[in-house]
């Protein structure tokens, strides 16, 4: 009789893994390699970020930015420049209000901020549009200079508003401007892409 083995036993035979091919080997493709992101670290003091910029109006500097193939922050940014000349040179009024919600005054008061708080507000069964507070705007190509201005315009001891009011209406001057042909903004080719000019009036 033969002997039988038993299945208990360790094999003096060592079982090898074998390992799946590399997919970039196969493919004789390099690794990826890290994105390189210097290029936005030595950009980042020419980036804006406002909140309660009108929403109506950055979407008509995007259409404008694309109908001149250029980047939107530019338009924005030339379309403020002319609008702070038009302050600086009493074309443009800017009277901030008084605001009972706030403790910061108001470029635009309306009738909801003075309503009296002795009646119930009124209940509406239509969904209320979401606050301007919420919006925030992002823009590129703005100078350090240019957004130390505008902060500085709206702070305590300038104009005392936020600083998403000042924009939006620095921005409906300006565009106003635009459509009526005072404000002429051409592009300028440059490597690859188009810019504005310096000068944006006629």
């Amino acid at each position: 009789m033969s002997k039988r083995r038993n299945p208990f036993e360790t094999s003096e035979t060592i079982s090898t893994v074998i390992a799946p091919p590399n997919i970039y080997d196969s493919l004789r493709v390099a690794a990826p390699r890290k994105r390189n992101r210097q290029w936005e670290k030595e950009r980042q003091s020419h980036k804006v970020v406002y909140r309660g910029v009108d929403p109506k109006l950055s979407l008509k500097v995007k259409s404008i930015a694309g109908d001149l193939l250029v980047p939107s922050g530019e338009v924005a940014r030339a379309v403020i420049e002319y609008a702070l000349r038009g302050y600086e040179q009493g074309d443009l009024n800017l009277h901030p209000r008084p605001n009972p919600l706030r403790i910061r005054m108001t470029l635009f008061p309306s009738s909801d901020s003075v309503r009296s708080y002795d009646r119930p507000a009124k209940l509406s069964k239509r969904k209320q549009p979401e606050s301007l507070w919420r919006v925030i705007t992002t823009w590129r190509g703005f100078s350090p200079k240019l957004k130390k201005e505008l902060t500085a315009l709206a702070s305590d001891d300038g104009l005392n508003v936020p600083i998403g009011e000042l924009i939006t209406a620095l921005l409906r001057f300006g565009l106003k401007a635009y459509d009526s042909g005072l404000l002429n903004l051409e592009p300028v080719q440059k490597a690859g892409t188009f810019t504005l000019a310096l000068d944006g009036t006629k």
